[in-house]
């Protein structure tokens, strides 16, 4: 039973052979493009390749997508159709590795895909720059977001980041009134925000809960909100510039009076991370941007997100406490290990033991899960479309949070 197509969108701006090909609307050219080239891969995720067996074979590597992409392949159409046929495959790789079968875990073929674009879409741009037409145009639709601009800043020649931070200055000061483009187009950003408030409102974790990645959850929004509260009044710091999911979080969560000063603080922070030694040189004042931004070295990896570093810091101590208690004397194997897929194989690689205490319950949820995954498939062939359904039909949302517990922030699988 075929189930429906997610509709894109909007018109797509795909085809790109110049520049101006990206400058077609207001806003970050490379969040547009980078946007439409994922919801068409999502689309054809959807209308095709959940059933090739290329595709499959890729998520099998990968424990699936990361949450984000997760988050928004269950937000299409027919994903409980979807879903529950292609973690049947999903959930027997993961449950070959919880078995003993390791492996490296390959990155999400969808993130790999969305790099991709942002790497096309920037270099079209940089390489366009050279025409005065393409400049003109670029300065009337806003430029770049901050976390493009610091891509394109590993990628441009001196001279081409210099006049981008100059059209950047004055796309904030020209546009007082619309600064949320600049910190990117993240249509995960509403939904990781209402995850973030139920992560904090529940109480101890409960079944289905990954206490690791409940506790990465909390910590960034601890360190989002010591952001928000400081109203980015302080020095620009390299180490304080935020990447670009928790950049989006920190917008959805900042009122409109707290946007603005965040952002220009942020714009400040990329500066003293691309240049090294002029902190303060490119916003002497809350309102108004100036001076140049330069291109860092090839291959620095300065300035990493300080909530990313924060929540991974969370994690690992939640984990090493596990570890402490499964060290314990006369330890007994844990029957409903509290952890995800994802941190189950990081415990094993970093302690054997704790992971020999946590295998035997880790595989008999991913057997559960399976079983569960084939009846509810089962029953949504015609020859059994009218049998009697129950929690079997939802063992999809469950398979996604046990196979990477950042699906719902490390609480337990929500119904909708």
């Amino acid at each position: 039973m075929p189930a429906p197509a997610p509709i894109p969108r909007g018109p797509t701006v795909l085809t790109l052979y110049t520049a101006a090909d990206l400058l077609t609307g207001p806003g970050c050219p490379a969040c547009r493009y980078a946007g439409e080239a994922a919801d068409r891969y999502l689309g054809w995720f959807a209308l095709e390749a959940h059933a090739d067996a290329v595709t499959i074979t890729r998520l099998c590597s990968s424990l699936g997508m990361c949450p984000p992409h997760t988050r928004g392949l269950m937000r299409q159409p027919g994903a409980a159709h979807r879903l529950t046929a292609v973690y049947r495959y999903v959930m027997g790789a993961a449950r070959d590795r919880l078995d003993g079968h390791a492996g490296p875990v390959a990155a999400c073929p969808a993130c790999l895909h969305d790099r991709d674009a942002v790497r096309r879409a920037l270099d079209t741009l940089l390489e366009g720059l050279a025409d005065d037409w393409v400049r003109s145009r670029y300065r009337e639709l806003g430029g770049l977001c901050i976390p493009h601009l610091g891509a394109a800043s590993a990628r441009a020649d001196r001279r081409s980041v210099a006049w981008l931070s100059r059209a950047q200055a004055a796309a904030i000061a020209a546009r007082p009134a619309w600064p949320r483009w600049l910190a990117g187009t993240d249509h995960d950003a509403d939904v990781r925000a209402v995850l973030r408030r139920t992560a904090a409102a529940d109480g101890r974790p409960g079944p289905g809960s990954c206490i690791a990645c409940l506790a990465a959850a909390r910590s960034a929004d601890d360190h989002l909100a010591q952001i928000l509260r400081s109203g980015g009044s302080g020095p620009p710091d390299s180490r304080l510039l935020l990447c670009a999911a928790h950049l989006g979080d920190a917008a959805v969560t900042a009122g409109h009076r707290d946007l603005l000063p965040l952002l220009a603080w942020q714009v400040g922070c990329l500066a003293a991370a691309v240049s090294p030694g002029s902190a303060s040189s490119p916003l002497r004042t809350r309102g108004g941007p100036a001076g140049r931004i330069w291109p860092r070295r090839r291959g620095d990896r300065s300035g990493a997100c300080p909530a990313c570093l924060a929540s991974r810091d969370a994690a690992q101590r939640a984990v090493d406490d596990l570890r402490a208690s499964l060290r314990a004397s006369h330890p007994a194997a844990l029957r409903h290990p509290p952890l995800c897929v994802r941190h189950l194989l990081g415990l094993r690689a970093r302690d054997p033991r704790a992971g020999q205490l946590t295998a035997r319950g880790a595989v008999e949820r991913a057997d559960k899960l399976i079983t569960e995954l084939s009846e509810a498939f089962g029953k949504y062939t015609w020859a059994r479309r009218h049998d009697a359904r129950g929690p079997e039909m939802t063992a999809w949302r469950r398979a996604a949070a046990f196979l990477d517990g950042g699906v719902f922030c490390g609480c337990p699988p929500l119904d909708a």
